[in-house]
């Protein structure tokens, strides 16, 4: 005597069904079925490089200001808005950062280093008349030694030599005006003026990724502030950079900061302090607003896919009307023929997907090679791709589903 069948072995019987219909309808229309798939793949493969893109940009650059040290601190002119981010306009324009304001950062309990940076305006040459595209900045000995890249060649300028026309060259610089040659002891005119390099930094280890070129460290000429306030006066302190000492509590530091600065100015909040962990996340929260703005417009060509997706499982029921209406007559339900039809859209989409995350991964690997981005295409956001590319059969495919289960059996078998 023959057993029932369960519920369960029901469901997966009619699942198993469902499946292989979907197949084979896919394999029987190539053409159609590449037409279709062509769009699913297009939206994947711009969304998904775009976000593996930005997210290996966000990636090295919180690396990048982490490498800079926790304990680093910086005072720019203007006041921080409510989301802790700095005036542009202020920061470009009149500084009102003073050298005092540097001398009452370094009396704060917890300060080991404040350094004033003067922007100087110019750039460096071999010899004079030439230019080479550097950034040339006056600050401290204490400043220059909070660049994380070490003296490779020569040593850094000492406090006795402020007054001195020496300089520490950047290893960007020093390729740019040496090449190979040694730079240590040769000269760089700035304004007009000569400086004799007495140290070179090392090149950055990741000199050539996005990060690197964010900061611009690696870009730097450092010359002293005396003989920089004397040989260009009108330089204003345009930057304050601390070194603070990690046994401090960070918080209580901060307002001891703002407290210093506000007494040097007068009770004037005219500055922002910004940071480690403030400026990552400044950074961290524009390159997250790019990436939804790009996300947004890639995610259009996936609408229209779906849109695509759904006019053509439309068209593809009026071609197997007949069809469905032999197979309602020979005991098929509704539920049957909407899960037959909604499979398909979703393995359409499925198919798409996983054809544009190879697309993707190839064009990532590409990227890794010639350009200086590290794209960081994970698990996660390959999971994520495949649950919304489901999700785009799922919305697109009850139309056509709910449209081949609602047929009358006996109109759709007389449909020619």
């Amino acid at each position: 005597m023959p057993q029932p069948v369960s519920q369960s072995g029901r469901r997966t019987a009619a699942a198993s069904a469902a499946l292989r219909s979907a197949a084979q309808s896919i394999s029987t229309h190539p053409a159609r079925t590449l037409l279709t798939v062509s769009g699913v793949v297009i939206g994947v493969v711009s969304i998904v490089t775009i976000t593996a893109v930005l997210q290996g940009v966000k990636r090295e650059v919180r690396s990048q200001l982490e490498g800079l040290g926790a304990n680093v601190v910086i005072v720019v002119p203007g006041q921080l808005n409510s989301s802790g981010q700095p005036n542009p306009m202020a920061m470009m324009g009149i500084s009102t950062l003073t050298a005092a304001d540097a001398a009452a950062l370094k009396r704060v309990p917890g300060v080991v280093t404040a350094s004033p940076v003067i922007f100087v305006a110019g750039s460096a040459s071999r010899t004079r008349g030439s230019a080479h595209a550097a950034f040339v900045v006056a600050t401290s000995s204490g400043g220059m030694r909070m660049n994380p890249s070490p003296i490779v060649a020569g040593r850094y300028f000492t406090a006795g030599e402020t007054d001195a026309k020496v300089c520490v060259l950047a290893d960007r610089p020093r390729r740019d005006l040496f090449g190979a040659a040694p730079a240590v002891g040769r000269r760089v005119w700035v304004r007009g003026q000569a400086f004799r390099v007495v140290g070179v930094l090392k090149r950055p280890d990741d000199e050539g990724l996005l990060g690197s070129h964010l900061l611009g460290l690696g870009d730097l000429v450092y010359l002293p502030l005396g003989i920089t306030h004397h040989l260009f006066p009108g330089g204003e302190v345009n930057r304050i950079v601390l070194k603070t000492d990690y046994l401090h509590p960070a918080d209580g530091m901060i307002d001891a900061m703002d407290a210093a600065l506000r007494a040097s100015h007068h009770g004037v909040n005219d500055f922002g302090v910004i940071t480690q962990k403030r400026g990552l996340a400044l950074v961290i929260r524009l390159l997250n607003m790019v990436q939804a703005l790009l996300v947004l417009v890639s995610g259009i060509s996936l609408l229209v896919a779906g849109i695509g997706i759904m006019n053509v499982m439309l068209l593809s029921i009026n071609e197997r009307t007949n069809e469905i209406g032999i197979r309602k007559t020979v005991g098929a339900r509704r539920a049957d023929l909407f899960w037959q039809f909604l499979t398909e859209a979703m393995a359409i989409c499925v198919v798409g997907s996983i054809i544009g995350l190879a697309i993707s991964s190839l064009a990532c690997a590409l990227i890794a090679r010639f350009a200086p981005l590290a794209p960081v295409l994970n698990g996660q956001l390959i999971g994520l791709t495949l649950v919304v590319c489901c999700g785009l059969g799922l919305a697109f495919g009850v139309l056509p589903a709910s449209r081949a289960a609602r047929m009358d059996p006996i109109e759709a078998v007389r449909h020619e």
